[in-house]
């Protein structure tokens, strides 16, 4: 079933097939084991609370139907006969009982990531915490001096738990700017100035745990090009680190309060290690060392802990195994950089 067979009226029967999870052979058996324990029971009882939803917010959608309908049919009425009529009233009404005929589908949603994804994020260890409430300090993470300017800030999945002893903390991130620019008015031939709503950055924020010490303050940024390079030595107060790796330094450049400290942890094996780990993301990596925290930047424009569709059933198995799997990449983190280790970072 889709959103055009839901509307067209197809059957909204409970789902009772197959259920099926991805993962590695190796590791398979233990996430079944893990799904038929925590998630198999549960996922039955909200099979059923889909299905009622889905029920209701079809009613409610063809109510509005006829409301929409009735309202359009009495403004063409009251156009034609030169009465009181209020031509956007429909379209109003289409936006307003629209937002209130899936209102149920909403709940679902918050219900499940409420109920549903803390048990699967367990799975990892009994004290990983998911939560949609919790978030990072934003003041630390403007001050850690990686991410742009920004007006609007907006934070989604919130993970936190402790992979092989390093403290591991994860929040999705979006920064939007409003931009003034000019464009042509079609109407008037003219140019004029608008204000646009631009992301700055969209993508995940991880604060590590590391085995180092360290006071200074230093950051890892994406290689700002030849002539930014050329033009400055320095970044928001921060010394530019030369290091003896020409590779590392056509990827990225280096800034810090403490030019040894900075060679101390930016050591030979680390810029080897976060070269490798950027390949996993694209080349789009940023990193600070602030506050005994070795905190990275990842971009990336999609949701990683999302939903499946509703129209699918509700049991879990695509979450859950996207979960895994998105989790295993971010644990990749530690293992690539050797966080875990005393002799790494």
């Amino acid at each position: 079933m889709n959103i055009f067979t839901f509307i067209l009226g197809s059957p909204i029967r409970t789902y009772r097939g197959h259920v099926g999870l991805s993962a590695d052979l190796n590791e398979l058996p233990q996430l079944e084991a893990y799904y038929e324990e925590h998630l198999a029971p549960i996922s039955r009882k909200y099979e059923t609370k889909r299905v009622a939803c889905l029920k209701t917010a079809r009613k409610r959608l063809y109510l509005s139907l006829m409301i929409v309908l009735g309202l359009t049919l009495l403004t063409v009425i009251g156009y034609y006969r030169g009465v009181a009529y209020f031509p956007p009233l429909p379209l109003l009404a289409l936006v307003g009982l629209s937002w209130w005929s899936f209102a149920p589908t909403r709940d679902f949603k918050h219900l499940v990531q409420r109920d549903i994804y803390p048990l699967m994020f367990k799975y990892f260890g009994d004290d990983f915490v998911y939560s949609r409430e919790m978030r990072l300090d934003m003041n630390r993470l403007v001050a850690a001096k990686v991410l742009p300017q920004y007006d609007k800030v907006s934070f989604g999945d919130y993970i936190q738990g402790r992979y092989k002893g390093v403290e591991l903390t994860v929040n999705e991130l979006t920064l939007t700017k409003n931009v003034q620019v000019e464009e042509l008015d079609a109407s008037t031939n003219r140019r004029k100035t608008v204000t646009r709503t631009e992301t700055q950055f969209s993508g995940l924020v991880v604060e590590l745990s590391s085995h180092k010490a360290f006071i200074g303050h230093t950051v890892v940024l994406r290689d700002r090009g030849g002539l930014a390079n050329f033009l400055s030595d320095s970044h928001a107060g921060l010394v530019r680190v030369k290091l003896e790796d020409p590779q590392f330094e056509k990827v990225f450049d280096v800034f810090s309060t403490d030019q040894v400290e900075s060679r101390y942890l930016l050591n030979t094996a680390f810029m080897e290690r976060l070269q490798e780990l950027a390949k996993h993301f694209g080349g789009n990596i940023q990193c600070a060392f602030f506050r005994n925290k070795l905190i990275m930047f990842l971009p990336n424009r999609r949701t990683r802990f999302q939903m499946q569709s509703i129209f699918n059933g509700a049991t879990f198995s695509a979450e859950f195994s996207q979960i895994n799997r998105e989790m295993k990449q971010l644990f990749a983190i530690i293992e690539v950089l050797k966080l875990n280790q005393h002799t790494g970072l």
